[in-house]
């Protein structure tokens, strides 16, 4: 029983390795995501050049995700959005639970991004064929079904460094 138990807790793990992973695969503009496991929530971190106001973007993002909730009819658990400004760069960090988020919610998160810092947002640009870019979207909506009503009990936090992902967890 508790060889079961200790499998099942891998996998979990695994999984969510994978979903952190796949996410920073298919969008590159993505700095980090943390699944931080006391509150069953998935941050992600953007870069951006200069400083950045937190109500200006509060001001896009949740009537936007409100409105792709009501339309998927579902609710958000939570939702945050701060920014923590260091000289020239600014972090923007984005909380959402893992209930009610969907691979094509990180998508709008990544597009929302995109749209209103076109020029200043910091990333690698990677090739990523639409074949394989469509792989990683269907293993990000997996892998986030699978962990829905599974919660993991350790934090894992991916990031990507000189080209590649690095996960760690705690």
């Amino acid at each position: 029983m508790l060889g079961n138990l200790l499998h099942k807790d891998a996998d979990r793990v695994q999984e969510g390795v994978g979903l952190l992973s796949s996410i920073l695969m298919r969008y590159a503009e993505v700095g980090s995501v943390h699944y931080w496991c006391e509150q069953h929530a998935l941050k992600f971190t953007f870069m951006v050049q200069h400083h950045q106001e937190v109500s200006s973007l509060r001001e896009i993002f949740k009537p936007a995700l409100e409105f792709f909730h009501q339309l998927e009819g579902k609710n958000m658990r939570i939702f945050d959005l701060t920014c923590h400004n260091e000289e020239d760069v600014c972090l923007i960090t984005i909380t959402r639970d893992v209930d009610s988020m969907t691979q094509r919610e990180v998508g709008l998160i990544v597009e929302l991004i995109k749209g209103k810092y076109k020029k200043q947002l910091l990333y690698d640009e990677l090739y990523l064929p639409e074949d394989e870019q469509i792989f990683q979207e269907e293993m990000i909506t997996h892998m986030l079904y699978s962990i829905h009503s599974d919660d993991m009990d350790k934090n894992v936090v991916a990031l990507r460094e000189e080209g590649r992902v690095l996960v760690f967890k705690s």
